[in-house]
């Protein structure tokens, strides 16, 4: 199977724990993991995966956008990500008259290449251990207010120190929740264009049924190019700027894989869980989890139906759907996961262990005993408010229009205090009207009434979004029209548009909203203080008791993970190959679905099987791969992360990971 090409990768985290399982800090490979990942396949050093010399495969991961992970694949500076992860810039792009997300759009030469306003790729320079730095004249009876105010302090003689001498953009982020400390130098390019983008029918194709799931025939993949100055220097958008000359950009390897060839996986991988308690566990278990899925199924229900109705409306939802549906079918698949594993039984298990190693040494005892039960009082305590919190802000913040109130109050603070009143009213109501341009009213009626109503079922009248208060707000607020805004604006008497702006349906309901979700937010944050200090020394106790070295949960900053090629037996009776073909994605073809409608010209081209160096021997007859799987560690951000060989060549795009494997955040 080796003459093939696998444009895309959908990975998935095995429920039982495998050999390099883990998120691991590049820099720290040589000292950690290089011995294990040569003996799974490895076949160049660590050194070559991360180095702060010029040239190394670091420098040719991005950030891309505000989160997900690109990778630079020429020495013209062309960027691969998901299709997921440039979705939302081509739907600004984008109009009924030019609709690059149905038909695609593919750039015959630079010229036609189009300038994506707002979107950036950042670059990691170098990464340095400052845990001594940050932790600097920190006590053991410090108070954490006392701490973390310490510690933001050293951050930021540190952050401005660092920035004066390099030039570099810096972050100074926290592991191990608050036990050690690296410091991140960036470069940001802000002048990026399109280059290519496949139409739905390829780049969502399967959409929300087949998301997170397996088989799998999504081309998940979308094409940028970063451009420079003449001197190669980040710059903002010019007409005389170049395609930037990187560092190093990624062979891509068309050969193929095979089951059980090692693989790696570099980016961003956003957010995971995975030291939590037992009581963490069981809260998004039995209480977030459930509530935040059946909320998003009626809103989705809603909007969908919409985007079905008309053009206008897909482009204007297109965006919106596609990433509140992604995380409606990831927590449906997280759960899942956690109650046919018995996450809580197995972790109170695991605790039972913990705590006798505490309480066999008297020292260790007066330092870490009574952590997990102190952590379980602080979770029962909040279960009410945070389930509340969740229920605001999936239901009362859900409408589009309300959420246009937050401008009120910039209104009032110009009216009160501006000296050029005309210029702020004018750029306030420039915002406003382009945001009611993506929102379609009726819909967000719709949207808003379904959400108030399962708002008040869990926790009463919430009086300022009541079915009185909704009427008028779709009907007379001068946020739900531009025009009515702009005539309230144009007045000469300034106590007029102070009164409109503070009786206004949406700016009451906007900060109506505000002060429920502060009587909430107050008791949370003070849980969230003492819970932080908790898990602090708590995750300084698993690093004692752990009998091997441990790696910190993802945190949106650069990480490798690796494997194998291979799929699996996900329960009884069941079997997944480790990869996909164009065919299989022929099959589903339905051109009355639109998940499902396939562009005519790629049936066309299969049925003409002329694949050229693409094809494969599938069950002894030519095919095309689209798809595989591998058992490394990934989350959300690692979107768009390139998937390398053992020689550290680009053999995928990581884009999903399966139903089963969600529950590995956690």
């Amino acid at each position: 199977m080796r003459k093939l090409t696998l444009s895309l990768l959908l990975l998935f985290y095995t429920i039982s724990s495998f050999a390099g399982e883990g998120m691991w800090l590049p820099f720290l490979l040589q000292k950690i993991n290089e011995k294990e990942m040569k003996s799974m396949g490895l076949q160049i050093k660590a050194e070559d995966i991360y180095s702060v010399r010029d040239g190394s495969l670091k420098d040719a991961v991005v950030i891309f956008g505000g989160g997900c992970t690109g990778e630079v694949i020429s020495s013209a500076g062309l960027v691969l990500t998901n299709h997921h992860c440039g979705y939302g810039t081509v739907n600004a792009l984008s109009s009924v008259k030019n609709d690059y997300l149905t038909e695609g759009f593919f750039a015959k030469n630079r010229q036609e290449e189009i300038p994506c306003p707002g979107l950036s790729v950042q670059f990691i320079r170098n990464i340095v251990d400052v845990t001594a730095d940050v932790l600097n004249g920190l006590s053991e009876n410090m108070n954490m207010n006392s701490r973390d105010s310490l510690v933001e302090k050293n951050i930021k003689i540190l952050s401005e120190k660092a920035k004066k001498e390099s030039g570099f953009e810096i972050s100074v982020k926290s592991f191990f929740s608050g036990n050690a400390y690296y410091i991140f130098y960036i470069e940001r390019y802000n002048d990026i264009r399109l280059v290519a983008f496949p139409p739905n029918g390829i780049g969502k194709y399967g959409g929300d049924t087949d998301n997170w799931s397996w088989p799998r025939h999504t081309g998940d993949f979308g094409v940028f190019r970063i451009y420079a100055d003449k001197n190669n220097q980040a710059a903002n958008y010019s007409a005389d700027n170049v395609p930037y000359k990187p560092k190093k950009h990624f062979t891509i390897n068309i050969s193929g894989v095979e089951k059980g060839d090692f693989a790696m996986v570099y980016g961003f991988p956003g957010t995971t869980q995975e030291y939590l308690s037992a009581d963490g566990v069981n809260e998004i278990m039995n209480v977030l989890d459930p509530a935040r899925i059946k909320i998003r199924a009626e809103r989705l229900a809603i909007m969908e139906a919409a985007m079905k109705a008309s053009k206008e409306n897909f482009i204007k939802y297109a965006s919106k759907q596609a990433r509140i549906a992604n995380y409606y079918k990831k927590w449906q698949g997280e759960l899942r996961g956690l109650q046919l594993n018995n996450a809580v039984e197995k972790k109170r298990l695991q605790e039972k262990d913990f705590i006798k190693w505490t309480e066999s040494n008297t020292q260790r005892n007066a330092i870490y005993g009574g952590l997990l039960k102190a952590q379980s009082t602080i979770y029962k305590a909040q279960e009410r408010d945070i389930l509340q919190y969740n229920y605001i802000r999936e239901t009362l913040e859900a409408s589009d229009i309300i959420d246009l109130g937050m401008y009120g109050d910039s209104i009032i603070h110009y009216t009160r205090t501006s000296t050029n009143q005309n210029e702020d009213y004018k750029r306030i109501g420039k915002i406003v009207a382009n945001r009611i341009k993506f929102v379609d009213i009726a819909t967000d009626e719709k949207i808003t009434r379904a959400m108030y109503s399962l708002y008040r079922s869990e926790f009463g009248d919430a009086t300022e979004i009541s079915s009185t208060a909704i009427d008028n707000i779709f009907q007379s607020s001068v946020f739900s029209n531009a025009e009515r805004l702009s005539t309230l604006l144009a007045s000469a008497d300034t106590s007029q548009i102070i009164r409109g702006i503070q009786n206004d349906p949406i700016y009451k309901a906007d900060q109506y909203i505000k002060t429920i979700k502060k009587e909430i937010t107050e008791p949370l944050k003070r849980n969230s203080i003492a819970l932080n200090a908790n898990y602090q020394r708590y995750m300084q106790a698993l690093m004692e008791y752990s009998k091997k070295p441990l790696y910190p949960d993802a945190n949106f900053t650069l990480r490798l993970t690796y494997g194998l090629v291979e799929g699996l037996e996900p329960q009884d009776g069941m079997v997944y190959s480790h990869y996909t073909t164009l065919g299989g994605a022929i099959k589903k073809r339905n051109t009355s679905v639109e998940e499902f409608n396939m562009p005519q010209k790629l049936v066309d081209l299969y049925e003409a099987q002329d694949f050229g160096q693409y094809a494969i021997d599938h069950n002894g007859r030519k095919e095309v791969p689209l798809c595989f799987l591998a058992s490394v560690h990934t989350t959300g951000g690692n979107s768009g992360s390139p998937v390398l060989n053992a020689y550290g060549e680009l053999i995928g795009t990581n884009f999903d990971r399966i139903w089963e494997g969600t529950m590995s955040d956690i």
